[in-house]
């Protein structure tokens, strides 16, 4: 498999993950203190998930940890809509931290088709 970079998306990661842990600080522990703790732990997982990828032998292996980054940006979006709706994050981070999340998620779904392509057909 040739050495590839996942650069950008690593970036975007930590962009999401920084918006998310600003946007956490509003969350009310008392209120929601699960929530806060899977939003902050499924953030956190994008990009280390991203980079265990680029250090893939493989591109199976690569593909397999990216579909993982891409579950846990899902996970994200959820447990963003849960605070918002319970009244835990206001709208303003809520609509900042799914704008990032969107590009990162778009970012992966097309790594993760480009790669697909690169296999070989069985």
């Amino acid at each position: 498999m040739p050495k590839r970079s996942f650069h950008r998306s690593r970036a975007a990661a930590r962009a999401l993950s920084y918006s998310v842990h600003t946007a956490a600080d509003e969350l009310i522990a008392r209120r929601s203190p699960g929530l806060r703790s899977q939003l902050l732990r499924a953030v956190a997982s994008v990009p280390a998930n991203i980079a265990e990828a680029e250090q893939q032998t493989s591109d199976a292996q690569a593909l397999n940890f990216l579909r993982i980054a891409l579950g846990s940006v899902n996970e994200v979006g959820a447990h963003l809509e849960t605070a918002a709706d319970a009244g835990a994050l206001s709208p303003k981070s809520f609509t900042a931290c799914q704008g990032t999340r969107q590009v990162v998620k778009v970012m992966l779904q097309r790594l993760i088709e480009r790669m697909e392509c690169d296999q070989p057909k069985r």
